[in-house]
């Protein structure tokens, strides 16, 4: 399923980053933020489990960053039938599959000729013991988008390889960002992600 998944997205990504042609279409940009160094574009992404997704971009650095949020029982589910008019999905019995996380998170550099390659993909946890449906909808939403923005402090120093955009993009600790975020919107400062790496950059 995650192999499935990892190749799905790359190509929606390829696609996303060739360049514009006449009749193409292209994903709505729902959203922009604009920073000193760069900018966040909140980006429409209709496909199953499909929450969230964010692209970074700047004059300094050779690539963006796209960060994704992802709904893991939709992942792991299969078209199973239609019921008034309305289809519906149930999880697939040959998927390994863990009721303590909720969310698949990645962050991805793409290059400028469309190529990528995943900084790293995680399950997590981003749901709680919340009694709330409002907030275990709305708080991974936006533990992400405050993910995302972070990336609008950040400063370009010309004359300092380790302070350039670039560099300090590369050395973002994105798991521990979403925790802290999480950590915040859920009111829990002893929440738990327990994560599962898929892959993370080994760089």
């Amino acid at each position: 399923m995650a192999t499935t998944w990892l190749t799905k997205l790359q190509q929606w990504i390829k696609q996303l980053f060739k360049p514009k042609k006449k009749r193409r279409t292209t994903p709505k940009i729902i959203k922009r933020w604009y920073g000193k160094h760069c900018a966040v574009l909140r980006i429409e992404r209709t496909t199953p489990g499909g929450l969230s997704t964010y692209r970074i971009t700047s004059i300094y650095g050779d690539c963006d960053y796209l960060i994704t949020l992802d709904y893991l029982p939709d992942l792991q589910a299969e078209m199973a039938g239609e019921f008034n008019g309305t289809a519906f999905r149930l999880r697939s019995h040959s998927d390994p599959y863990n009721s303590a996380l909720t969310h698949r998170f990645a962050v991805w550099r793409v290059f400028r000729n469309g190529d990528s390659t995943p900084v790293g993909i995680w399950d997590v946890n981003l749901e709680g013991f919340t009694q709330s449906f409002a907030l275990r909808q709305l708080a991974p939403r936006r533990a992400v988008a405050g993910v995302a923005l972070a990336s609008l402090s950040l400063i370009h120093i010309k004359n300092n390889p380790k302070l350039s955009w670039q560099n300090q993009m590369e050395y973002i600790d994105w798991l521990l960002l979403l925790e802290q975020r999480i950590k915040g919107e859920l009111s829990n400062p002893h929440h738990n992600l327990k994560a599962c790496v898929i892959l993370q950059d080994s760089e």
